[in-house]
């Protein structure tokens, strides 16, 4: 099965050519551009010349549905189910927590974590496939005691709050930090697995956990 990925719900834009859940193709952008300027000619770029396949074979469109940054998830929600639409084919959503997850490692206790500011984190656990924890928005003092004591951290939240996780976790392992950032091709297995399993859907939808800074503001005024 070939997919286009997309991820913009953290720091880097990204979009990858899957196959039977491998990547085949990565393109990247990392600057001080926004994600609405960059994912469409990072699409572009996949598909040149060289491409491993084009668009028209594409059995689906898969995208990272965060958490994370809210426009970031926007972003690549909509240009999902856009794409998704145009060329007639499912679209899959893959939890961000997830993908880091897989990516450090399919074995073993993995707690992906992604920096939600001011001690707060988006969190899940994972061995493999299976979600131990699914995504929430816990504080740390509120997770760290769910988490076992030799579990392998990754993500962005894992480098921000190390010296607090060792603190209460001193056997806790961190993953690779250039695995910290998550890209299109770490959605490749999950994407593929969902789709297998039927998971393929016309529309996908953001996953937030936590209200904007907007809507809270809003609250307060109330």
């Amino acid at each position: 099965m070939k997919l286009l990925a997309l991820s913009t719900s953290g720091r880097a834009a990204s979009a990858a050519l899957i196959e039977d859940g491998r990547a085949l193709a990565l393109a990247v952008r990392d600057d001080v551009l926004t994600h609405s300027e960059t994912i469409l000619p990072l699409v572009d770029s996949l598909f040149a010349e060289d491409a491993p396949f084009p668009f028209e074979a594409l059995d689906a469109i898969a995208s990272d549905v965060g958490p994370g940054s809210f426009t970031g998830v926007r972003i690549g929600v909509c240009v999902a189910n856009a794409f998704a639409f145009a060329a007639g084919k499912p679209v899959v959503a893959v939890s961000a927590l997830e993908a880091l997850a897989r990516a450090a490692a399919e074995t073993g206790t993995v707690c992906a974590l992604i920096d939600a500011r001011h001690g707060n984190v988006y969190a899940a656990i994972h061995s493999g496939a299976k979600a131990l924890l699914p995504p929430a928005a816990p504080t740390l003092a509120e997770l760290l005691p769910l988490v076992p004591e030799d579990a392998l951290f990754t993500g962005d939240g894992a480098l921000a709050y190390r010296e607090t996780i060792l603190a209460a976790l001193p056997q806790a392992r961190f993953a690779d930090h250039k695995l910290a950032l998550l890209t299109a091709d770490m959605l490749a297995r999950p994407a593929y697995e969902a789709l297998l399993a039927g998971r393929g859907e016309t529309e996908i939808r953001p996953l937030y956990l936590r209200p904007s800074q907007a809507e809270r503001m809003y609250r307060e005024k109330l």
